[in-house]
C-alpha cells in the first residue's frame, strides 16, 4: 500500500469535515482527560469512558471514510454495546501493558496487532470480544510494521502542533484519525479479496 497516497486521499477526503472533525477530537480529548485531572474517582472514570468514546471516534471517522452523513453525537455511540467494549478496552490495554513491562517491541507488536478491533466492533457490535480480536490480530498479519510507519508519518505534523501552543495537535487528530479509519477498509478489502481467491 501507498501510505503517502492514503495520507494524501484523507486530507482531500477531509477538507470539508474538518471544523466539525476538530471539535469531536477536543470534546474527545476533554472528557477523556479533565476527570483523570481531579481525583481518584476522576482517573476511573476516565478509564471507564476511554473504550466507549475510543469506539465513537472509530463510528464517526469510519462514516466519513466512506463518505456517509457523519454526525458529532456519533462521539457517544461506543456506549451503546458497553460491555462489549469495556471487555475489549480491558483485554487489549491489560496484554499491551504487560507486553510494554516485559520489553517495548512486545507491547508495540500487541498493540498493532489489536489496533483493527475498535473499527470491526464499530461494524459489528454484537461480535463476542474474542472474535473481535482474532479478526484484528489476522487482518493484521503482515501488516504490522506498515501500520506502524503510517503512525510514524504524523510525528513531525504532532510535533509541529505542538509549537503553535498544542492547538496544532487538534488539527493533525482528525488527520490521523481518518487515515486509520481509511487503512481499516483497505485492508479489510484487501483479507476479503485474499479469501475469496
Amino acid at each position: 500500500m501507498d501510505l503517502l497516497v492514503l495520507i494524501q486521499k484523507t486530507r482531500d477526503q477531509l477538507i470539508s469535515h474538518w471544523g466539525l472533525s476538530i471539535s469531536v477530537c477536543i470534546v474527545y480529548t476533554m472528557l477523556i482527560a479533565i476527570p483523570s485531572e481531579l481525583n481518584t474517582f476522576g482517573e476511573i472514570l476516565s478509564l471507564l469512558i476511554a473504550g466507549p468514546l475510543q469506539l465513537g471516534l472509530c463510528i464517526y471517522f469510519l462514516k466519513i471514510s466512506r463518505e456517509n452523513k457523519s454526525s458529532f453525537y456519533d462521539l457517544f455511540e461506543g456506549f451503546k454495546p458497553l460491555i462489549n467494549i469495556l471487555l475489549l478496552f480491558i483485554i487489549v490495554n491489560g496484554l499491551t501493558i504487560v507486553g510494554f513491562i516485559f520489553f517495548i517491541i512486545p507491547g508495540i507488536i500487541i498493540s498493532l496487532g489489536f489496533s483493527m478491533s475498535y473499527y470491526i466492533i464499530a461494524e459489528k457490535p454484537e461480535m463476542q470480544v474474542i472474535e473481535v480480536l482474532e479478526k484484528s490480530w489476522k487482518m493484521m498479519d503482515g501488516k504490522k510494521m506498515e501500520l506502524f510507519m503510517l503512525h510514524l508519518r504524523f510525528l513531525p505534523w504532532y510535533f509541529l502542533g505542538l509549537l503553535f501552543f498544542i492547538v496544532g495537535v487538534f488539527i493533525i487528530m482528525p488527520w490521523h484519525n481518518l487515515a486509520l479509519a481509511n487503512y481499516y477498509l483497505t485492508i479489510k478489502d484487501e483479507n476479503f479479496r485474499r479469501f475469496e481467491n
